[in-house]
């Protein structure tokens, strides 16, 4: 009977899983639509001097790049000024940094800036594991507008998993998967800065800095549709400074999280019909600044049809709360777990 049960929630979810396969629910569907590619004008790559050819520089041209098999980076690609490409994995792919270094510069994997129309789909991100010395991320978004990063999986990131910031806007993560496998980096004996943190396994950071408000204010928007924050996800799920965030049908299930949602400074957020399950005793479904920094205290976070999670509305300041612009389907809670187990991660089945 348990078995059958799982069998018609997972057929009444499927549908769900489909629909993110065509184009991008919410942000980066509104006022336009991040398309990337279209299809055009297809080029397999398999190593970093490749992938950085096909995404070129002032290049606007539409371009469909097929990622195949793994690629070990060196330093984090840098994307910059770029328009009108779609990277697809292919089976069994990935993107990778994984090796510990104290390098700076030899950190991160790829970063998109000043940017447009990008879509990324069914890549895995591998990095070398959580170590708090101000690396470099999976993947950063910065000062890029529609851009859709769907069905991809991020995996130990060493500063984050996946970043935006500095008035970037119009952004959909839907799919992903955030989780950490590897044990953080224990903090260096002669590190003497009290800021760095031994276990910063803090997957998703939205607007870097409360002084970032002359980039970022207004701008910032992001989905995040059907996303699993698994196992290893401590914080930063996300934090968020400036955006108007919708968390829609989203999974948490790490249970070694220590909160969840950080609405900071100007941050706007829904969380709707969202599960919470493994969640750790003490572990708050969200943090706000609290009263050290009154000037940066501003946030509006609500919890709505969620499960394992109450139904909250929590302000300061005047903004209103705000409503999603665009058209969605709201999946009952009850469905979502089984939905982002089956699909969510670079699960796609692509084929050149």
């Amino acid at each position: 009977m348990k078995q059958l049960l799982k069998l018609i929630i997972f057929l009444l979810s499927w549908p769900y899983a489909m629909q993110s396969q065509a184009q991008p629910v919410g942000w980066a569907s509104t006022d336009s639509i991040a398309d990337g590619g279209r299809g055009e004008n297809p080029v397999v790559v398999s190593n970093q001097e490749e992938l950085l050819k096909a995404f070129g520089k002032k290049d606007s041209t539409h371009r469909t790049i097929y990622l195949q098999g793994r690629i070990d980076v060196s330093t984090m690609l840098r994307i910059k000024d770029t328009r009108n490409k779609t990277l697809i994995g292919l089976p069994g792919s990935a993107l990778a940094n994984d090796r510990y270094t104290l390098n700076n510069d030899s950190t991160g994997i790829l970063l998109f800036q000043n940017c447009r129309n990008i879509v990324v789909r069914n890549v895995t991100f591998i990095g070398p594991g959580a170590f708090d010395r101000d690396g470099n991320d999976c993947l950063c978004i910065t000062r890029s507008q529609y851009v859709w990063i769907d069905h991809c999986d991020f995996q130990d990131g060493m500063d984050a998993n996946l970043d935006c910031n500095r008035g970037s806007d119009n952004i959909t993560v839907s799919w992903c998967r955030f989780r950490y496998l590897r044990q953080p980096w224990p903090k260096l004996p002669d590190d003497t800065n009290e800021d760095h943190n031994s276990d910063h396994r803090f997957s998703n950071l939205w607007g870097s800095s409360d002084r970032e408000g002359p980039a970022s204010a207004g701008k910032l928007r992001t989905t995040f549709d059907h996303c699993w924050w698994d196992e290893g996800c401590r914080m930063r799920m996300p934090f968020v400074r400036f955006a108007k965030i919708h968390l829609l049908n989203c999974l948490y299930s790490s249970s070694v999280a220590g909160n969840y949602i950080h609405a900071r400074y100007q941050s706007n957020i829904l969380v709707e019909g969202c599960v919470f399950v493994n969640k750790p005793k003490n572990t708050k479904f969200f943090q706000t600044p609290g009263t050290s920094k009154p000037e940066y205290a501003d946030y509006n976070i609500r919890f709505r049809q969620c499960l394992g999670a109450p139904d909250v509305e929590q302000r300061h300041g005047d903004a209103p709360y705000f409503t999603p612009p665009y058209p969605y389907t709201l999946q009952p809670a009850a469905e979502v777990e089984q939905a982002v187990r089956n699909a969510a991660g670079a699960t796609l089945e692509t084929k050149l």
